[in-house]
């Protein structure tokens, strides 16, 4: 008798493991929307629901929560029972209804946060590898036109009270308040990198890499970042948390731009130092002129001092740009792109060592034909990468 001869008992154990791996994708992927580096600046794993993505709007601070559900047959759609926990029925009106059912749902759970956290939640999700059953699209469509015309809607409006009374302690939230907590749900069905099979998530990834930073990866770069990027989700998902404390949850199950930053191999100092000048596209700049500089064998102070020269001539730029005769600065401008540019080698390198030479002559031209206000040696190399990267983006 050979193993494959019998059918196994179960496996339950294999079907979890695919449904935690494409949970541990989905996070992966909102964890490299904070490379904008706009409002998103934290993932956080596994902590009151699959992921949390947070947003930082000045000092304010506000939550998107994220539940991940799959489900192996493709074709089977979720149902307004196993998302919502309401019973469904044929009549103008839906049957009476089991409240332990509805704030046990996913559903349940999910406006349980809206609830929590009021309107530091900015949104909860509903995310699937599958579709969506066609009574459940209704509901969707219902909600996010904030009619509550449909019989489940209005079904959800009148037990919400009920259901979440522990939560509320007791408190009565006005029809007004209800509603909003509500339209706070989002669905997000047949989401490609939760497919069980063929999900493209190498691809993805490295299309959104490349968005966020003009990285361009090769199929070796793209598999060694998948591999740390999964193993720091995984890492960030794994063990209780015992104290629950701003530090704790940071430390635990967190990611932030460092750590992405580490994963891709950029320059922290290089990209602090373009960010604290306003940069806002510090995450494109800095990886073009780390990866040009790396071409030719530049270590990271170089790459960090090449950086600052790029921020003080960005500086110097908006400072000057309406002191200086606009056509002494576009001649500035154009002598530097032009003289510097020729340094560029065909496969993208660049040597701080031979543009030094060409710098040097520069500012004797700029001194003969009146144009050398106050740039320095410095301005000038930081004038060139500024161009550089605009080039390149």
């Amino acid at each position: 008798m050979e193993l494959h001869e019998r059918q196994p008992r179960e496996q339950d154990g294999r079907d979890s493991f695919d449904r935690y791996r494409a949970q541990t994708r989905a996070a992966a992927i909102a964890a490299l929307s904070i490379l904008e580096g706009k409002e998103i600046d934290r993932v956080y794993c596994d902590l009151h629901d699959d992921f949390v993505i947070r947003k930082s709007i000045g000092i304010s601070r506000q939550y998107v929560f994220t539940q991940v559900k799959t489900r192996a047959k493709a074709n089977k759609n979720w149902t307004v029972n196993e998302i919502f926990g309401l019973t469904t029925g044929r009549g103008k009106k839906p049957p009476a209804q089991q409240l332990d059912t509805v704030k046990d749902s996913f559903v349940g759970k999910l406006l349980l946060h809206a609830i929590l956290f009021d309107t530091a939640c900015e949104s909860t999700v509903f995310q699937t590898n599958i579709n969506l059953d066609d009574a459940v699209l209704e509901i969707v469509e219902d909600i996010r036109e904030g009619k509550f015309s449909n019989k489940y809607s209005i079904a959800l409006l009148q037990i919400f009270n009920d259901c979440f009374k522990e939560e509320l302690l007791e408190r009565k939230l006005t029809d007004s308040e209800i509603r909003s907590c509500i339209t706070k749900l989002c669905f997000e069905s047949d989401v490609q990198h939760l497919k069980l099979k063929d999900h493209g998530f190498g691809m993805i990834v490295r299309e959104k890499i490349h968005f966020y930073s003009e990285v361009d990866l090769g199929r070796t770069e793209v598999d060694e970042i998948l591999i740390k990027l999964l193993a720091l989700v995984e890492s960030k998902s794994a063990g209780r948390i015992e104290k629950i404390n701003a530090e704790s949850i940071e430390k635990l199950a967190g990611i932030s731009i460092d750590d992405l930053l580490d994963i891709l191999s950029i320059s922290k100092d290089a990209y602090r130092a373009l960010l604290d000048a306003g940069d806002d596209d510090a995450i494109k700049a800095v990886s073009i002129i780390q990866r040009t500089l790396k071409k030719a064998g530049a270590d990271n102070s170089e790459i960090e001092f090449c950086s600052r020269c790029k921020t003080n001539w960005d500086i110097w730029l908006r400072n000057n740009r309406h002191i200086i005769p606009e056509f002494d600065l576009q001649a500035i401008i154009s002598s530097i792109r032009n003289s510097l540019g020729q340094n560029v080698g065909m496969d993208g390198k660049v040597k701080i060592s031979e543009l030094r030479r060409e710098i040097r002559s520069l500012i004797i031209q700029f001194d003969q034909d009146g144009l050398s206000y106050d740039l320095t040696p410095e301005l000038i190399l930081g004038g060139f990468f500024s161009s550089l990267v605009r080039n390149k983006q």
